[in-house]
């Protein structure tokens, strides 16, 4: 479970690097970005349209909730991190209840290959 967490996390903490990257870019280039993510799910998962849309409603609700973490100033880095491992975790039980069994074996593989480099 610890890895599926961190392989999660490392997902979309690249996803939010690359955001942050594109910040001063318009709305339509952030969502182009999680648009490329969830294209590359759809394929290597093999994902019908109702997960597809479940997924990419998710991923911008987690997006925008690390988003606010990572831009406060209020609080301490161990604070932060341990706000973003509790909405990793709530985003992978997400992950978990949309995909079937051999969709998130595939998708934790998947993010263990990006976790590698």
């Amino acid at each position: 479970m610890k890895k599926i967490i961190a392989i999660v996390a490392l997902c979309f903490l690249g996803l939010g690097v690359a955001q942050a990257q594109v910040s001063t870019q318009t709305p339509s280039a952030k969502s182009a970005l999680q648009t490329g993510v969830v294209e590359m799910l759809t394929q290597k998962l093999n994902l019908s349209p109702q997960q597809v849309s479940s997924i990419t409603k998710i991923m911008g609700v987690f997006a925008q909730s690390r988003k606010t973490i990572t831009e406060s100033t209020g609080m301490t880095a161990d604070l932060k991190a341990e706000k973003l491992k509790k909405i990793n975790d709530r985003e992978d039980l997400n992950m978990k209840n949309i995909l079937d069994e051999t969709q998130y074996a595939k998708f934790q593989e998947l993010a263990g290959e990006l976790r590698k480099g």
